[in-house]
């Protein structure tokens, strides 16, 4: 094991337990001719530049700064405020790195966003609203067609509806970039538990880790109150775990760990078709995180 990268700054969020700094990896290529790209979480106006910063890592070691996108969304929301009481917003969340493209998916800004070789940011596509709250799309990967899938959070949605979380499926190929909010896109899969990471594995499934997959607990009309009541009932015991969906046929689900995992992250697929996820990510003890391998 070698440290690539170090020095990253990390900021403590809102809530007890919670920590933004580096969001989403992706590795482009393979062997001495890789690159490692990385996006951290929310933009330059918590304070400091690094944040929001799309970088790439070269297989030797030496870090460049791409794009700013999370300054670039929030500028963005600031024009365009479609989610009234929470915009301007921004928190980058995940990064795609495919031949010719680089991806982001703004947490914050509710956008799927293409990072352009000169460092421009171009926002291809917006996640409307859910019934409650924002979408929050907090993942990105490729399909066995081309298209890219993105996965969301539907946080509150899940807590007072229950599972909520939906798998969008977009042709980067028909974005609207003139305006995002008309780009077209299909919910591929819903009825998900808050989707926190997804991926595709080499037998063509995807697979998405869920934050947590309890019964919704709301008692009453939903309020502040009641929802912070749930969520903190939810979170004394997430149950989190990671779904399989066959590409041709995303109604079929198969929970890979009965619920035993604790606010899962990040999931990805080894060529040899084994799962790892990233565990305990939010609302542990200091020290409580780690990396699985799903026995199958």
């Amino acid at each position: 094991m070698r440290t690539v990268i170090d020095g990253l700054p990390t900021l403590a969020g809102e809530n007890p337990g919670e920590y933004i700094g580096i969001g989403g990896i992706s590795v482009l290529g393979t062997g001495h001719n890789s690159s490692l790209y990385g996006i951290m979480g929310e933009s330059p106006v918590v304070g400091d530049s690094t944040f929001g910063e799309l970088f790439k890592v070269e297989n030797k070691g030496a870090k460049t700064d791409v794009a700013n996108v999370g300054a670039f969304d929030f500028g963005w929301t600031q024009v365009n405020d479609l989610v009234p009481g929470q915009f301007p917003d921004a928190n980058p969340y995940d990064v795609l790195a495919v031949p010719g493209h680089v991806y982001v998916v703004d947490a914050g800004a509710n956008t799927l966003d293409e990072v352009m070789p000169d460092g421009s940011v171009e926002v291809l596509a917006f996640f409307s609203n859910t019934a409650i709250s924002d979408a929050i799309p907090t993942c990105v990967t490729q399909g066995p067609d081309g298209a890219l899938y993105v996965g969301t959070l539907a946080l509150v949605d899940s807590v007072v509806f229950g599972p909520s979380a939906k798998v969008y499926r977009v042709d980067p190929s028909q974005a609207n970039v003139a305006d995002p909010t008309s780009t077209p896109m299909t919910v591929w899969a819903d009825g998900l538990f808050p989707i926190n990471g997804c991926t595709f594995g080499p037998d063509g499934n995807f697979y998405a880790s869920e934050l947590f997959t309890n019964p919704t607990v709301v008692a009453g009309p939903p309020s502040e109150a009641t929802i912070g009541a749930a969520f903190g009932a939810i979170f004394s015991n997430p149950q989190g775990d990671v779904v399989e969906i066959p590409f041709d046929s995303p109604v079929t689900r198969t929970f890979l760990t009965g619920g035993t995992l604790n606010a899962a992250g990040g999931v990805a697929v080894a060529p040899n078709g084994d799962v790892f996820v990233a565990d305990g990510t939010a609302y542990v003890a200091p020290g409580g995180g780690r990396v699985l391998r799903l026995d199958r």
